[in-house]
């Protein structure tokens, strides 16, 4: 059974989705096993970072795999493609795919880049009459970016039309730079240019945008074209003229190459080029209509994105609260949940080999890594089972014709393990994805640190403790709140929270001096501790307000709770000789699937205030 690898870099653009499904549809059909190695690129100012991103290359045994796929213009973290190609030279046995980026030592499937280029320049000419016609070109250093510009100079030439200085911006293709390039485009004055070809989709809607917030009209004034037909453009209002190319075909053809060369045949034997057709649109004057397929798609994305911008935002917080790894894995399904998977094996480096010198100075993988955790839709399954790193995964979980999709966990350049996902809907892995690993990887982060300094473990406790009574405080009891409500979510498992309030503590220190009022706090927070049971907390969450979580179903376990909390407040009023009798108001609420957590917490309070009302105290009667 043949084993693909694949090297793809920012799955969440749709050329990397698109080429990685075809690779993958491919190799399903085939039987073939397939590893895709994501990384999410460069996107943090943070160099350290990048390098952490670069670590994917250093996961799998390169010598193992009858073929690899690479999608090398995908990798754009500063010296990865060298690092890559380099290891590739060394450590691959079998044959190299490079895709869309032209490199001798491997075997190439490029995309045409100079006739669609030239096709469009002739579009403007012919069709719609433009002769002022600038290029915003790509990155200088790529190959395709220069054959892009070649096509637009020589077609410029051709009809004798002249290309100034100021007629060629040459880009970062992003998104970016659209302001900066209509400043160079209109920096000679005179008339404004006819048409603006860009050398792909991303740089022309930037372009697109600039236009419109200096009020100039698309195509009325200047008309637009880009490059790859992305979802985006087809869209954008007026839909973008582009060039579309079947980067789905071209993963099929990747995979159908390597057949040919593990049969002995020519590389390229029945595979044509890839498919490129012109998409002439409203931005050049020409059809205005939208994709409603890729409208469809646009609005799945949004909603992808919303979701994980909505998630990231309350998954950090809940992590921030996580204090080992058992927690941080609950916290990480409650959020996987809108991700369609089968599986998800969090594989960590082995912690006594990490200690080695070389480990630890070259930041990168064990050559021994544990199997943590295994999620599936129904179940989160803890694991300890150590295997070598090369197999990529214990026997037990190793599948022939399977595809499985890997992605670091690291903190900057820390890397701590990866994670291995088992799906037949990678577009998922979009948005949220990045988002949930990225998560994980800093909750990591952090209970190393905790681990390695036990110091900081002291401040932590600390940190959760009220400084007066020596019991948790407010911080402590969200924690202790939101595990129980997880285990709510997760398993069912309802819960009390009781509310107290201690009565006349402002007429205790009016009248006794607030060293009194301190030490009354103290001696109620010593009868709730006393009280909260082994799997119980009780905290002080305000000046006199305190809160006992009950991890228990029964409410007669609870109502005997707070008969021995109001027992233990008689018998010190009866023996601590006090001026002032301790008292307090109680209530209490079941948290239940039915009850938000927040709703239980209002009615403990209200049941308590019910109690209030009316009493006096503090005052030893006459």
């Amino acid at each position: 059974m043949k084993k693909i690898a694949m090297f793809v870099g920012e799955m969440s653009a749709e050329y990397q989705s698109d080429v990685t499904g075809g690779v993958a549809e491919e190799a399903r059909r085939q039987g073939y096993s397939l590893h895709v190695f994501n990384n999410f690129g460069a996107y943090s100012a943070n160099v350290f970072h990048g390098y952490g991103e670069q670590s994917i290359i250093y996961i799998p045994d390169l010598g193992s795999y009858d073929g690899i796929v690479l999608a090398g213009d995908t990798l754009n973290v500063e010296g990865m493609y060298e690092e890559l190609t380099g290891l590739l030279q060394r450590e691959a046995a079998g044959p190299v795919i490079c895709l869309r980026r032209e490199d001798r030592r491997f075997h190439n499937i490029l995309v045409e880049n100079y006739e669609p280029i030239r096709d469009m320049v002739e579009h403007f000419i012919q069709v719609h009459g433009a002769r002022r016609i600038c290029f915003m070109s790509g990155k200088r250093s790529l190959k395709d970016a220069q054959v892009r510009l070649k096509a637009y100079l020589d077609t410029m030439e051709r009809y004798g039309l002249p290309v100034t200085e100021h007629m060629i911006f040459h880009g970062n293709y992003w998104k970016s730079q659209g302001d900066e390039a209509l400043d160079w485009f209109l920096a000679e004055g005179g008339p404004l240019p006819q048409a603006i070809i860009c050398a792909n989709d991303y740089m022309a809607v930037s372009i697109c945008d600039a236009l419109h917030r200096r009020g100039i009209q698309v195509p009325d004034q200047i008309s637009v074209s880009g490059f790859d037909d992305l979802e985006e453009a087809r869209v954008s209002i007026p839909s973008l003229t582009s060039i579309k190319v079947n980067y789905r075909d071209m993963g099929r053809q990747a995979v159908r190459m390597l057949e040919n060369l593990w049969q002995g045949r020519d590389a390229r034997e029945g595979i044509g080029n890839v498919e490129i057709i012109g998409k002439y649109r409203g931005s050049c004057g020409c059809a205005q209509s939208i994709d409603g397929e890729a409208v469809k798609k646009l609005f799945h994305y949004k909603e992808q994105l919303q979701n994980a911008l909505y998630h990231s935002s309350t998954m950090y917080v809940d992590l921030e609260n996580t204090n080992s790894f058992r927690s941080l894995m609950n916290v990480g399904r409650a959020y996987i949940s809108t991700i369609r998977f089968d599986r998800i094996l969090i594989c960590i480096c082995d912690e006594q080999e990490r200690q080695g010198e070389d480990t630890v100075m070259m930041n990168r993988y064990t050559e021994h890594m544990i199997l943590r955790n295994v999620m599936t839709t129904k179940e989160d399954i803890p694991h300890e089972e150590r295997f070598l790193r090369k197999e990529l995964l214990p026997a037990s979980y190793r599948r022939e014709g399977e595809i499985l999709y890997i992605t670091t966990l690291h903190e900057r350049n820390d890397c701590f393990g990866y994670v291995v996902m088992m799906t037949d809907y990678p577009d998922d892995l979009r948005y949220q994805f990045q988002t949930w690993t990225s998560g994980v990887a800093m909750a990591l982060a952090k209970l190393q640190m905790y681990k390695e300094n036990q110091a900081l473990n002291e401040m932590r406790l600390q940190y959760g403790r009220d400084e007066l009574t020596g019991i948790p405080n407010r911080r402590e009891m969200e924690r202790a709140l939101q595990k129980q409500y997880d285990r709510l979510r997760q398993k069912g498992e309802s819960f009390f929270v009781v509310s107290v309030d201690m009565d006349g503590l402002k007429y205790i220190n009016d009248h006794f001096g607030h060293l009194e009022g301190d030490e009354a706090l103290r001696a109620l927070a010593r009868i709730l501790a006393a009280e909260q049971g082994e799997a119980g907390i009780a905290a002080r969450t305000g000046g006199d307000e305190f809160q006992i979580c009950l991890a228990t179903q029964s409410q007669g376990m609870v109502e005997a709770r707070i008969a021995a909390i109001r027992r233990q407040i008689l018998q010190f009023n009866e023996e601590s000789g006090k001026p002032y009798e301790l008292s307090a108001s109680i209530g209490y609420a079941r948290c239940d699937q039915c009850v938000p957590l927040l709703s239980c917490l209002q009615q403990a309070d209200k049941n308590m205030y019910q109690e209030k009302r009316g009493k006096k105290h503090a005052r030893k009667p006459e």
